[in-house]
């Protein structure tokens, strides 16, 4: 198997267990030199933040499935596009259950090294997420864009 199809094999691994809700032991998918460069203002670039992130999307929407929707492999990068989909009946962002269905796309860039995940720059589309769930775009609590900044106009582009 070539380096790149063992990295998306990593990837299909994480996905599944991510969607299992056990977020223990995903520190097994991570170099230990791991940097999150998507990681939310204030919080470590690091696989605790993973969890803690995930652990949001999962108590804003309990059934919250992630599907690989495309991953395209090139060395030790692998560039992924996933769809998220659930339904909003917890808190998520500082915005109210609202019982509302969401989808949403994901867009991710992973660096590998020794077949673990060693850097990550990744987008979710948040404005998508707080619109169906009835929090509009940029929010209460809702998470600035990349680095930390929010864009002109107050809205965000978000982060993960």
């Amino acid at each position: 198997m070539s380096i790149e199809e063992q990295n998306k094999e990593t990837y299909r691994q994480f996905v599944a267990q991510i969607n299992s809700g056990n977020f223990e032991g995903i520190e097994r998918f991570y170099h230990p030199d791991y940097v999150e460069h998507s990681a939310p203002p204030g919080q470590p670039a690091n696989v605790e933040t993973i969890k803690m992130v995930f652990g949001m999307f999962r108590q804003g929407f309990p059934d919250v499935e992630f599907v690989i929707e495309d991953l395209v492999a090139e060395g030790n990068k692998l560039a992924t596009l996933v769809r998220g989909h659930g339904t909003n009946t917890g808190n998520f962002f500082g915005t109210p259950a609202s019982g509302n269905k969401a989808s949403w796309l994901a867009y991710g860039i992973n660096s590998f090294e020794d077949g673990l995940m060693r850097e990550h720059w990744g987008l979710p589309d948040l404005n998508s997420i707080m619109a169906q769930i009835g929090g509009g775009a940029g929010g209460p609590g809702h998470a600035p864009g990349p680095g930390g900044a929010t864009p002109p106009g107050g809205t965000s582009t978000g982060n993960g």
